[in-house]
Order: C-alpha cells, then structure tokens, then sequence
C-alpha cells in the first residue's frame, strides 16, 4: 500500500491493473515517494481513505499472459492463452480476493476504465487515458474469438467469482 504524499489517501496497486503507468504518473506529480508499486497490502491505518486498483478480469488475464512473455518465461507465440487458461501459470498471480482477502472490505476499488474520471473528480489531477504503455507482447489474436470458447470463459469467472460479486465490471461482453 502508498500512503499518497497528502498523509489522506492510500493507493493498493494489484499486479497487471495498469498499476505500474499510474505509479509512475503520480510520482511525477510529486504524489508518491516512489516510481514502482508495490503490491503488498497491509492495513496499519485507518487513517487514510484506501483506493484499490482493479481491472475486468478477462483483460487482466489476456495481461497476465502477455507479461509471462515480457519477462521471458514463457514464449506467447507457442504458448497459447488457451494453453496459459489451462496450465499452472493461471493460478500463479490470484485474483484480488483470494489475494488480499477482507482487506478488500476496507478499500474502494477503482476500475482501471474509470482513472481518467476517478483522479478528476477525486484529486483535481488531469490523467491522460491510460493506453496501455507497458503492453510490449502480443499475440496479435482478437479478445472477441479468444473469449467464444466457453470454457476459457468459464474458468475466467470461477477464478473472480468473488470478485465479481463485490466489484461492478461490465462483463456483458464475456458472457
């Protein structure tokens, strides 16, 4: 967790939600002591008003994926998100109630769609959109076919089952 520069707000930056471009957006304002999240989350304080940062979980996933690539462990042109969906590297990074459990209960998740709008109305601060900047892998296949296979889709919402239930994604798309 970041205790932003103002003592009044604390940031939790789950891996793969864009964490890494909002992190380094901040410290550039002079918001955050430092460039790089940390994923940790430990609540010391009630103190501060705490934001989670979060994403759809089809898109995270499809994230998770792309960076197995980016730090050269698995090699996404023969490594296939179906193969990642059904392998052991899809259970390695959890979901973000399996992962910080009901410390959930104690933040306010931000949809990482929602930043541009969240950090106005909140902080004043004009974000650009988030673009993607540190999306370097690809495997140059379309999300609409990769998600038709039913049980991709599936094990996708068993994963964030309780996710799901306590954060509004628009999942309309997916299922």
């Amino acid at each position: 967790m970041h205790i932003l520069n103002d003592g009044k707000h604390a940031f939790v930056f789950p891996p793969r939600c864009g964490t890494r471009w909002i992190a380094a957006e901040l410290y550039d304002r002079g918001l955050l002591p430092t460039k790089g999240p940390n994923h940790e989350f430990n609540l010391h304080t009630t103190d501060v008003k705490i934001f989670m940062f979060v994403r759809n979980p089809f898109e995270r996933e499809r994230s998770l994926h792309r960076w197995l690539s980016e730090t050269k462990q698995k090699d996404i042109t023969e490594f296939t998100f179906e193969e990642y969906v059904n392998s052991k590297w899809f259970d390695m990074e959890p979901s973000w109630y399996t992962r910080y459990g009901d410390l959930n209960d104690h933040v306010q998740h931000i949809d990482i769609v929602n930043l541009t709008e969240f950090f106005k109305d909140t902080f004043n601060i004009d974000l650009p959109e988030y673009d993607n900047f540190y999306h370097l892998a690809d495997d140059h296949r379309n999300d609409d076919e990769i998600f038709k296979n039913k049980q991709i889709v599936e094990k996708i919402l068993f994963k964030y089952q309780e996710d799901i239930k306590h954060i509004q994604f628009d999942l309309t798309k997916y299922i």
